[in-house]
């Protein structure tokens, strides 16, 4: 328990310190907000701020598909694959997990994508859920399903025609790109505070309440007393959890005490936040102790600030002593930096892009300590790119054929 909660303060402190010391650069306020051109099937084009669905509206915020084929599969012996197949057999049968491949567990090893859309130059909209993502280098991914980020409402505010809400069947393209000019921002300024967690954590950076509301003009639902309350959370300082629900206090010091919604109360999807120069955190409601809001730090992130487009390279130790240095595929899947690591500690899921990563150190069969190049250290289990349910990592050095290294035979990567 002492060792547990030494690490939770360390993690904490150098969460704070990293973030206190970033430097981030000048822009304009507007320059934050997901911006571009949005064309039609019949050729009308429309420009402005966009807000994706009811969510997604700034350049960090993610957007979530799946791969529907893994090619990096064809790098593998006919024996390296049948054994990969069949340590997951051997897993799930210890489970009693259905294994039967066309009803149950997917054995093509595909997987999610997720990336910031300030790394995204464009997408075609093909039918059926496909994608046909454009990446700021050039490469375009085939992409299908996966999320509600396929197929939803797409808003833009159009400068001229003002705003619009644009059926996904209608959309046939998307262009991302850098605003001309300053604007102001259609749905309101964004959430930013700290939040403090049951296990006393600390987190600063830009807020998401219940994976949804993240804009100033967003509201708060829940119920008092004397009937049913929308509060904007422009106008709130601080909310709490408390036994019944949430305490809230606002700006101006009145107090509520809400309950009732899923707003606040354990139906609540988590609380994100989006830390620059790091990734992003995603605190469940039980985890949960308070939230703090306050003014963003100066300067904010643009579309010109996203860059972590490039292979990932490095080098892979093996428990034997080997190193092998090259070109990385992580997990038999991240292929680029700004794809993300997914692992959870203490109940808090995290989301952190490569582009942060200065090395991955497994430390058991469902952990791995991750360092991040601001020297944070975080110890992460219970996904499949930190545990033995790894696919494996491909390095292509100088050969013209990578090298398959095991996750069970890896001491260590270093980026």
């Amino acid at each position: 328990m002492t060792r547990k909660f030494i690490a939770l303060l360390v993690t904490a402190l150098l969460n704070g310190a990293y973030f206190n010391n970033l430097d981030l650069i000048p822009t304009t306020d507007s320059d934050i907000y997901i911006y571009g051109k949005v064309y039609t099937e019949d050729d009308e084009v429309y420009e402005g701020q966009i807000r994706w669905g009811k969510e997604e509206a700034f350049w960090f915020d993610h957007f979530n598909s799946s791969k529907p084929e893994n090619e990096n599969l064809e790098y593998l012996s006919k024996k390296e694959r049948n054994q990969l197949d069949g340590e997951r057999n051997e897993i799930r049968s210890l489970f009693n997990w259905d294994i039967n491949w066309n009803n149950g567990w997917n054995n093509d090893h595909t997987h999610q994508f997720s990336c910031e859309f300030g790394n995204i130059k464009s997408m075609e909209i093909g039918r059926k859920g496909r994608v046909s993502l454009e990446l700021k280098n050039g490469e375009i991914l085939r992409l299908k399903g996966g999320s509600n980020d396929i197929g939803a409402t797409v808003q833009v505010s159009d400068q001229e025609l003002g705003h619009i809400k644009l059926d996904w069947d209608r959309i046939e393209r998307v262009e991302f790109m850098h605003p001309k000019s300053s604007y102001q921002s259609h749905y309101g300024t964004p959430l930013y505070g700290t939040v403090e967690t049951e296990s006393g954590e600390t987190f600063t950076g830009y807020v998401q309440w219940d994976h949804d509301e993240r804009l100033a003009n967003d509201e708060l639902n829940g119920k008092n007393r004397d009937g049913e309350l929308d509060l904007e959370f422009g106008n709130i300082s601080k909310i709490e959890s408390s036994r019944r629900g949430a305490r809230v206090t606002m700006y101006s010091g009145r107090e509520f005490e809400l309950w009732g919604t899923n707003d606040v109360d354990d139906d609540n999807r988590g609380i994100i936040v989006n830390i620059p120069g790091m990734g992003r955190v995603d605190i469940p409601w039980d985890e949960f102790d308070q939230v703090t809001f306050s003014d963003a730090k100066s300067g904010v992130i643009s579309y010109d600030d996203f860059d972590g487009f490039s292979e990932l390279s490095g080098s892979v130790v093996t428990e034997g002593g080997s190193k092998h240095s090259g070109r990385i595929v992580y997990d038999l899947d991240e292929a680029y930096q700004f794809e993300m690591l997914n692992g959870s500690n203490s109940d808090i899921e995290y989301f952190i892009p490569f582009q942060y990563i200065k090395e991955i150190i497994p430390s058991g069969r469902d952990q791995t300590m991750v360092v991040l190049k601001s020297g944070q250290k975080i110890e992460l289990e219970d996904s499949v790119d930190v545990s033995e349910d790894h696919d494996g990592i491909l390095v292509f050095g100088d050969d013209r054929d990578p090298d398959y290294i095991e996750w069970r035979d890896v001491e260590r990567i270093e980026f």
